[in-house]
């Protein structure tokens, strides 16, 4: 298994792991202390994909998007992928980038449920 698919395979365990602890220790609250450290380690394990992929492609990054990469991932990623990737794959990968958006907020909600139901009810 590469790097970047361990790094998405952790990025999916903390999605869902949020989800589970955030409603086993602070059941009805909207944003919860842990949920800070989720969202470091989320931001943190995004950068690590980017870094991979970029050493990956040969693609020299500036300290600027590094920067934007943490502050600003929804801009700055698709900006990488249409820099590194040309159009099509640009296009191609923002598609994948949000459909991975959508499964972490799965796995999130998943995460919700499995303590709820398996551990609460």
């Amino acid at each position: 298994m590469s790097s970047k698919t361990l790094v998405l395979v952790a990025l999916a365990i903390v999605s869902f792991m949020s989800g589970a602890v955030d409603q086993y220790f602070y059941p009805g609250v909207t944003f919860p202390p842990t949920a800070m450290v989720y969202m470091v380690l989320g931001l943190l394990l995004l950068f690590a994909w980017y870094r991979l992929d970029a050493d990956q492609r040969g693609y020299r990054r500036s300290p600027f998007l590094n920067v934007g990469v943490i502050l600003f991932a929804i801009v700055a990623l698709p900006y990488y992928f249409f820099r590194s990737r040309g159009a099509k794959g640009g296009f191609l990968a923002t598609g994948a980038f949000l459909g991975a958006y959508v499964v972490c907020s799965a796995l999130l909600t998943a995460g919700i449920y499995a303590a709820y139901y398996g551990l609460q009810a």
